[in-house]
């Protein structure tokens, strides 16, 4: 009997002992769960702190983007989508292209080009274009005169003859290249390695665009030049045969009789001339 209650005592205990345990490992897991849950939360709060300091700290580098989303971007083109240049940008290149071309068709038919002179006195500029070609005129002459055009087409521009000067200096040097057996090579005028190896494919294309441009310019200039030069030599030959007419009017004059009384110089004048005309 002592045995069978020892027995149940011992039993006893150990149960007692098991669920005070269980009842304190229970509680353990418990407060470290909640624990668990409370380092997440302060962890997502100073996250959420962190990027709210970090959004005001941008928006006050940048006031313009505050609040404003970038906007999306535009799908590409292709695989190899480039950039689309500025509309100033491709008209500096075409307009870089046309002058480079005029220009070294200048200095190659000149042969030298001298230093632009600026100055105040706008005399020298007014006397030189009042030197007009000859038909007579040979190369080195024009060219003389040309090298005396470019060399004021810094004061013209001052003086607001620009366009003047180069009128005259294209005419000029289209004279020259009629007469010269030398012919210009238009790769002379694309030399420019500044928009020739441009990155962007757009600014090498409108330069060589402005180098076709160029040369067009240059045929016009030698077609109105001798278009001029036909006009003249229209106006030579019409003044020389009015000239020959006068002549022959005075000469008559010269071999009539002295005028009778009542009769002047100029009936007699009008007399021979018309003769002449009939």
């Amino acid at each position: 009997m002592k045995n069978t209650g020892s027995s149940d005592g011992t039993i006893l205990w150990v149960a007692v002992i098991a669920v005070v345990l269980f009842a304190g490992l229970f509680r353990f897991v418990l407060l470290g769960g909640v624990a668990l849950l409370g380092l997440a939360a302060l962890g997502l709060l100073v996250g959420l702190g962190v990027g709210i300091v970090r959004s005001r700290a941008r928006a006050t580098a940048d006031p313009d983007a505050a609040g404003d989303e970038p906007p999306p971007a535009a799908p590409p083109t292709g695989r190899w989508s480039e950039p689309r240049s500025e509309p100033s940008s491709l008209e500096e290149a075409r307009e870089a292209g046309a002058s480079n071309m005029r220009t070294a068709w200048i200095s190659w038919h000149l042969r030298s080009l001298p230093e632009q002179e600026d100055s105040t006195d706008p005399r020298f500029l007014t006397g030189t274009l009042a030197v007009v070609p000859q038909a007579d005129w040979d190369v080195a002459r024009l060219r003389r005169h040309g090298r005396a055009l470019w060399s004021l087409r810094t004061s013209a521009r001052r003086h607001g003859m620009l366009e003047q000067v180069d009128e005259r200096l294209d005419r000029v040097v289209a004279a020259i290249s009629d007469l010269s057996e030398e012919e210009f090579d238009a790769a002379l005028g694309q030399v420019n390695d500044q928009y020739l190896y441009h990155p962007d494919r757009q600014i090498r294309t409108a330069y060589l665009e402005g180098g076709a441009m160029g040369v067009e310019a240059i045929m016009d200039a030698v077609t109105a030049a001798r278009a001029r030069a036909r006009e003249d030599a229209a106006t030579r030959a019409a003044a020389e045969s009015l000239a020959r007419q006068r002549n022959a009017a005075l000469r008559a004059l010269r071999e009539t009789h002295r005028p009778t009384e009542g009769r002047d110089a100029h009936a007699a004048w009008d007399e021979q001339a018309k003769k002449i005309e009939d």
